[in-house]
């Protein structure tokens, strides 16, 4: 039987309206809006500003020596940011490709990276939500064979254009799921790269507990698994703005010895620690939005939920920082 059409949903076209419209417009224009709307988004009520609620329950929470205002005023810049952020991939998205490469003003580390490729190994790429994260991989796509791990949208017609997008310079996308985990694997034995979240939250049981900043987190173990199997080279991929849409740098640099443990708690405490690091090094450029504390060793936690509001007001009244034994979970 032949597929049945897709006829995308109202909130689909609008989505895809969107993307056409603001890819028209120039990019400084798109994203001082898309920072804007976050901004304001900032001042709602927490019991209805559900982005800006995650937002500072993770700041308060990874920097528990901030005090509630010196928290809310970071947490207000990283909300801004990821505003920018998402809205320029209403560019990076729809445009060539080379006007989004062309915002990239320095990059440190592709020596080493190339050497790696011209090795006799494969390459690991740990990346994370930071800044304006779909450039890395545009950069990295035609130095070689790269397998890229994703999470499908539920928007056939978002997936096809974030696709093309994002394999427009050689990259291949795999979703992250178990057909993923058997290209990954076999890019590897080809002595080909595999790029991975290292700040995904796996939903899977059988994944380990790791500390990541001070907290007992469920943690991929795929990266240790393909770490153990093949020892291949690994670098930590990520970028931040430095002045502006156009002025960004993207950084490649490997990952410390304990990475390459065949324990696997060492080589997943090392690969956390160095996450933590790296989102510390620009905190307000990371996407505090992601609920990565979600999982922990007692199992799913509450604590973005509008229950944690009341806990926020005292915070706020008392003048002090945030701790988990403070919150509902």
């Amino acid at each position: 039987m032949p597929d049945t059409p897709h006829h995308p949903s109202l909130e689909e076209r609008a989505i895809l309206f969107a993307l056409r419209l603001f890819s028209r417009l120039p990019l400084g224009l798109v994203t001082r809006f898309g920072a804007a709307i976050a901004w304001l988004i900032s001042w709602f009520p927490l019991r209805y500003a559900s982005a800006y609620r995650v937002t500072l329950v993770n700041i308060m929470l990874c920097y528990p020596e901030l005090s509630y205002r010196e928290a809310t005023r970071r947490a207000r810049a990283a909300l801004t940011e990821t505003g920018r952020t998402l809205a320029e991939f209403a560019h990076v998205w729809t445009r060539p490709a080379s006007e989004s490469l062309a915002r990239i003003t320095s990059v440190k580390g592709m020596e080493a990276l190339r050497a790696a490729y011209a090795s006799d190994r494969p390459v690991l790429l740990l990346t994370l939500h930071q800044s304006s994260w779909e450039l890395p991989n545009l950069l990295i796509g035609p130095e070689g064979p790269m397998q890229v791990f994703y999470q499908p949208d539920d928007s056939a017609a978002l997936n096809d254009i974030v696709t093309r997008a994002r394999e427009s310079t050689g990259s291949t996308l795999v979703p992250a799921d178990a057909r993923g985990i058997k290209a990954a694997v076999a890019a590897m034995g080809r002595r080909e790269a595999v790029a991975i979240l290292s700040d995904h939250t796996p939903k899977g049981r059988n994944n380990p507990i790791i500390p990541l900043f001070g907290y007992p987190v469920r943690t991929s173990n795929l990266p240790h698994k393909l770490i153990k199997r093949y020892q291949p080279h690994i670098f930590f991929v990520g970028c931040h703005r430095r002045n502006g849409p156009r002025d960004i740098e993207v950084y490649i640099e490997p990952a410390p010895e304990d990475a390459y443990s065949e324990d696997e708690t060492t080589c997943l405490t090392a690969i956390n620690r160095t996450l933590a690091m790296l989102i510390s090094r620009y905190p307000t450029q990371y996407h505090w939005v992601y609920k990565r504390l979600r999982y922990m060793d007692t199992g799913k936690q509450q604590i973005y939920q509008k229950a944690v509001v009341p806990y926020l007001k005292q915070a706020r009244r008392e003048g002090r920082g945030l701790r988990l034994s403070d919150l509902p979970r």
